[in-house]
């Protein structure tokens, strides 16, 4: 649905036209240039129905029905799809918002992603409130009402009826949900948890240091694994703002240009990064499973990190055991995971310079150019490749609970007193 707007600039007083997007929101702040002096004019909408929707604009509203502007100045935005800054009415590419991303992706890339991207909306919106419920039960220990919550909105049909088959009934919940919000294009969460996966099960029949040390630290990770779902929690309900960071994911390498191109008309930059530096935080804090698993499938424990430091770990800084492990700043953890075949994404995903771009002090949205700046970095990078580093954090860090999982598992009271 297209709002028009005749609109007075605060700035330079010229009036224009402004045809706004609109779509149902929980709440979006957006902006849109003057297409006289460039201004950013911040607005916000709400309202999760058409008919009770409410937009506001930080300007004098000369007219609701937009009547033509006299020297044809039009502004043409949606806060849900990319576009071009410097647009007119339909021309270029990127001007009229309905039309953007089948131009920019093609047809196939287009259909690809919009059924992603509507499985995501659909899953943040219909599927997560009841596994945060069920998640919530299975924290606070309150066992019969996890169990109805499983069996009457979730559909298992038997009855979970100790502590580890919670834990596994509850993190199953919660990955079938985070992953399709993660979608499937670029995705490498599948191949990480199996690999793991498969190295913790050969360690644990081999080795009984290593159970012992994931029944220890998991007992200690219950906080760990509070916060965690805390944080996937803000950054679903956040959903709506960050989820255009999907889009990156299907441009091809000569589709860079295209998407260079576009802006996401969208004043949420600091709400968003928040959720991007907890989340990547956190996750860091969760990658010790990933390593204990492969030291000790390769030399027998998992505090034995032997030879096999990355070159950019000063070695005065290479830990002796799991615990100096955890001291290291996130970018030495990350790459000890990263230097593991299969697990070189984290690299990606996890990337420590963009963390340090992002996170400055003066990173600011200069909402003038589109892009993510600061004294560090002016160059910067676009809205939408920062939207996609929040993507990745989330993929990350819901890739990271499912291994927290196994340690949370083990430390389960089923199995016994710890030796």
């Amino acid at each position: 649905m297209i709002s028009r707007y005749y609109l007075k600039c605060p700035g330079c007083a010229e009036a224009f036209d402004a045809r706004l997007g609109v779509e149902p929101t929980r709440g979006t702040r957006f902006y849109l240039p003057c297409p006289h002096c460039g201004l950013p004019i911040r607005g916000s909408m709400s309202g999760t129905e058409l008919e009770d929707h409410r937009i506001a604009i930080e300007c004098e509203v000369l007219s609701d029905s937009a009547p033509e502007s006299p020297d044809g100045r039009v502004v043409t935005i949606n806060p849900f799809v990319p576009s071009r800054y410097d647009a007119d009415t339909f021309t270029p590419m990127g001007s009229f918002p309905t039309m953007t991303l089948l131009q920019a992706l093609g047809d196939h890339a287009f259909a690809e992603f919009q059924s992603e991207r509507h499985s995501a909306l659909e899953a943040g919106r219909d599927q997560w409130p009841t596994v945060r419920m069920l998640f919530q039960y299975y924290l606070q220990g309150n066992t019969a009402m996890f169990v109805r919550i499983a069996q009457q909105q979730l559909g298992l049909a038997w009855e979970p009826s100790t502590s580890h088959e919670r834990t596994t009934v509850a993190y199953q919940a919660m990955g079938a949900v985070t992953t399709v919000i993660t979608g499937t294009t670029g995705t490498t969460s599948a191949n990480v948890i199996g690999r793991f996966s498969r190295k913790h099960f050969a360690a644990m029949k081999r080795h009984k240091d290593h159970l012992a040390t994931f029944r220890r630290r998991g007992q200690s990770s219950a906080a760990l694994e509070r916060d965690v779902f805390t944080e996937l929690n803000r950054f679903v309900e956040h959903h709506e703002s960050w989820e255009m960071g999907l889009l990156g994911r299907f441009f091809g390498p000569g589709g860079n240009n295209a998407f260079d191109d576009l802006v996401l008309y969208r004043d949420e930059f600091s709400m968003v990064r928040d959720l991007y530096q907890h989340g990547f935080e956190l996750a860091c804090k969760c990658l010790w499973p990933l390593v204990a698993a492969q030291n000790t499938v390769k030399r027998g424990s998992p505090d034995d990190f032997g030879a096999a430091h990355p070159d950019r770990v000063p070695e005065n800084k290479r830990p002796r055991n799991l615990d100096k492990f955890d001291k290291l700043p996130n970018a030495f953890k990350i790459a000890y995971v990263a230097q593991v075949p299969g697990w070189e994404p984290f690299e990606s995903l996890l990337n420590n310079r963009r963390r340090n771009t992002i996170g400055h002090a003066t990173a600011h949205h200069d909402l003038q150019t589109g892009r993510v700046v600061s004294d560090e970095s002016p160059s910067g990078m676009t809205y939408l490749e920062f939207l996609g580093e929040v993507l990745g954090v989330f993929e990350a860090l819901s890739t990271l609970a499912q291994v927290l999982r196994a340690s949370r598992v083990a430390s389960s009271p089923d199995f016994g007193p710890f030796e």
